[in-house]
């Protein structure tokens, strides 16, 4: 992606960087990559004890929403301070996932966490061929919770 024909577009908890060459009509376009951000505290990353999952909506025909489950997949990720970016075969079945919608009132996303070893996330950001899409979360995700922007 050449970030020198983006622009940055946001909206509540979500902040949109949009290429201008952007088709109003074409929706956001297929996710390539999905990156969180683990917040840079004390015991604020993750081990294997524990679990991301993710649920992307906003796509116009066929399967509303996509799903990855524990998109580390017992790697070691989620280090305090780092950015962890996952692609391809690790989306599961939000690899290529079609984001339709062309607003980011549509566009849906949820975090879960699951397990015995907690993660805090500063935030979350969809890549697609076209724009990336940041949410902020900002909380403790502990034991079996989930994170909704609103």
């Amino acid at each position: 992606m050449n970030l020198t024909s983006l622009a940055i577009i946001s909206l509540g908890l979500f902040s949109s960087v949009v290429s201008k060459n952007l088709v109003k009509d074409t929706g956001y376009g297929k996710v390539q990559s999905i990156d969180f951000m683990t917040s840079d505290c004390k015991d604020c990353g993750m081990t294997l004890l524990g679990q991301v999952s993710v649920k992307i909506c906003g796509a116009l025909e066929g399967q509303p929403c996509c799903a990855v489950v524990n998109i580390a997949g017992f790697d070691q990720s989620f280090h305090e301070g780092s950015v962890d970016s996952f692609g391809g075969a690790k989306l599961q079945e939000c690899q290529n996932f079609n984001i339709g919608i062309n607003s980011l009132e549509s566009f849906d996303v949820t975090v879960y966490h699951q397990g015995m070893d907690d993660v805090r996330l500063d935030w979350i950001q969809v890549v697609t061929e076209s724009l990336a899409i940041k949410c902020s979360i900002g909380i403790l995700m502990e034991d079996t919770t989930s994170f909704k922007p609103t």
